[in-house]
């Protein structure tokens, strides 16, 4: 049963003032190129040209610069086209659905399906929210062994609601606004971690309220340290490093979670993709050997390069659990550090740069030695010190912590708020201020 003002469509229940139209009757689309790359006077000229990849994971609506540039010569012996602004710039190869409006004119390469907006039917921001919200009906549009394509011929073909010119504009305003937000908060949140380096740097080699300084021998590096600090290797301060248990784990419930190197995310735990293995090893492992402990930190010792050593310091998660083969769980001497002043120094760049000193790389992936970990050496201040560097770099943990809770919250707004305005679910009033 239909509610009264809506009506049955060929793409579902939609408002009765409003239409269904084909992209192709409400915009002109089209396509790019890339100018033959081995003819050098072809590139570094001015006109701008774009590839899908400058827009992969990132939530921009508008775009003026492009990471490569064309010259006219580039232009006039291929068939790229030049995109007046205003343009939807939609990828449809590889990452499809990912949309840009053009505020300068540019060009693209061939990975596009580009509408040109005609403004008496479509306002352009409304089609571009409108594209990101389909994005999984275009998908099933499209084809390819190598790589998802959509072709501009299935493009033209797609049908699509379309309310009343203001109450596109307005629906557009309305999401554009939340944009704001998040964009607003990605920068505080952005500065805020830029803040966090910086004290890093200074609590972890400076620390607090010092006037004398020794310089001392980390690894091969020289540095100044406060005078009343020690210098120890990390078989100093630990009491117990353990790698993890190796085995093919299981994706449904049979007995422990266990976390492995991808559940380590930005110093924490991610427990959205946990795996789980037995509490009886079939090969007759001693389980409760791998058991984790609140405070425990966890070092991931196999990896690639970009990720090898990161670290992150384990909390309850409300049921026992394990750790992978590619993982070391350490535990600190209490007398000597704290465990939350050692996972901070396994954040700094001094830290990162011993473990590039200390990892051997094979082809995909790199690697150190348990020996070779225990080696570092670390700058060790007063236990007192510790935990009031500890606790500045906590509280702007939790900053940040707050403003990522926040963004994720405006973005559960936006997604909600696109579902029932683009699909008319929710009207808006068109004179309301946002």
């Amino acid at each position: 049963m239909v509610k009264e003002g809506y009506r049955n469509t060929s793409i579902g229940v939609i408002p009765n003032d409003w239409k269904v139209e084909r992209l192709s009757d409400v915009g002109k689309v089209t396509g790019g190129n890339t100018p033959r790359r081995s003819t050098d006077e072809y590139w570094g000229g001015d006109i701008p040209w774009l590839t899908p990849s400058q827009l992969t994971g990132k939530l921009i609506n508008e775009i003026s610069e492009t990471d490569e540039y064309i010259t006219e010569k580039g232009f006039e012996n291929s068939s790229v086209k030049l995109l007046p602004p205003g343009t939807v710039i939609m990828s449809s190869r590889a990452t499809i659905g990912e949309t840009v409006i053009n505020k300068v004119p540019l060009t693209t390469n061939q990975g596009f399906a580009n509408i040109i907006c005609d403004e008496n039917k479509v306002y352009n921001y409304y089609l571009l929210y409108l594209l990101r919200y389909i994005t999984p009906s275009l998908e099933a549009l499209a084809g390819g062994s190598t790589f998802l394509e959509i072709s501009r011929t299935n493009v033209r073909s797609v049908n699509i609601p379309l309310p009343p010119l203001p109450e596109q504009k307005k629906i557009a305003s309305i999401l554009s606004s939340v944009d704001k937000s998040i964009e607003k908060t990605s920068e505080v949140i952005g500065k805020t971690k830029e803040l966090k380096k910086g004290l890093m740097q200074k609590l972890l080699t400076k620390g607090i309220g010092h006037s004398e300084f020794k310089e001392v021998t980390v690894g091969p590096f020289e540095i100044n340290v406060p005078k009343e600090w020690e210098v120890l290797e990390f078989k100093d301060v630990l009491d117990s490093l353990k790698s993890g248990l190796s085995r093919r784990l299981q994706s449904e419930d049979v007995g422990v979670p266990v976390i492995r190197s991808t559940n380590m995310v930005d110093g924490k735990i991610n427990f959205e993709d946990i795996k789980y293995w037995y509490w009886d090893d079939p090969k007759g492992a001693n389980v409760e050997n791998y058991l984790l402990k609140d405070g425990d930190i966890l070092v991931n010792f196999i990896n690639s390069m970009a990720h090898i050593g990161k670290a992150c310091i384990y909390r309850d998660m409300g049921r026992k659990a394990i750790y992978t083969t590619n993982v070391f769980r350490t535990r600190v001497n209490k007398d000597t550090i704290r465990n939350i002043y050692f996972f901070y120094y396994t954040q700094s760049n001094q830290y990162q740069k011993e473990i590039e000193r200390i990892s051997k790389q094979a082809v995909n992936q790199a690697s150190f030695t348990t020996g070779d970990f225990k080696n570092i050496f670390i700058p060790v201040p007063p236990i007192k010190e510790q935990e009031k560097i500890a606790s500045i770099l906590s509280s702007v943990d939790a900053k940040i912590k707050k403003e990522e809770e926040y963004k994720a919250k405006l973005e559960r707004l936006k997604k909600g708020l696109m579902q029932k305005l683009l699909t008319g679910e929710i009207r808006v009033n068109t004179e309301m201020e946002v």
